[in-house]
């Protein structure tokens, strides 16, 4: 069997090696998949991140041999909501296209013992590619904080919700 396709970012990376030790293996498929992602090729810390390259948080539009097809964005199983246009990477598709590439397709077993594979067919949008390298803040000189008087201690307020009590209260809470 060759390479298997695609590669990690640093931080998906680091996910993915906490799903391995923290987590227990729902089934021995994903568990399969899991290190199969964990054997893939890695990004150096810092590195840019190549463009179609599907991370946690990207928006993909996917393909499955049993038909199942979508947009979904990847995301971790904490913010995902059943229903949602999320796809959790502990699930066997999600962690498939995971690393993946526009075009690439993965190949993994079914927990039923068939095969299955999905295609990254296209990356609509991943955060990580919208970030600019941090530029080194200066302070501005022509930049100056100034406080105005807001002239609030002249105003006399009255609570929003009056309990009565006096003569001129119409009904409402005070009679509850």
């Amino acid at each position: 069997m060759g390479q298997n396709p695609g590669m990690l970012a640093m931080r998906d990376r680091y996910v993915l090696e906490k799903l391995l030790q923290d987590r227990p293996p729902a089934e021995k498929e994903w568990l399969a998949l899991l290190r199969r992602k964990l054997a893939t090729r890695c990004l150096p810390e810092g590195a840019p991140i190549p463009a179609g390259l599907a991370t946690i948080d990207s928006r993909v539009s996917f393909r499955a041999a049993n038909g199942f097809a979508g947009t979904r964005t990847l995301c971790l199983a904490g913010t995902y909501a059943p229903g949602s246009a999320f796809l959790p990477v502990t699930t066997l598709y999600g962690l498939a296209l995971l690393g993946l590439r526009e075009g690439e397709v993965m190949g993994f077993d079914r927990p039923d013992g068939g095969h299955d594979w999905i295609m990254l067919e296209r990356l609509h949008f991943r955060p990580a590619a919208t970030r600019e390298p941090a530029k080194k803040l200066r302070p501005s000189p022509a930049l100056a904080l100034r406080l105005a008087p807001t002239g609030l201690s002249e105003r006399v307020f009255s609570p929003a919700n009056q309990n009565g009590g006096g003569p001129d209260d119409g009904p409402g809470p005070g009679v509850a």
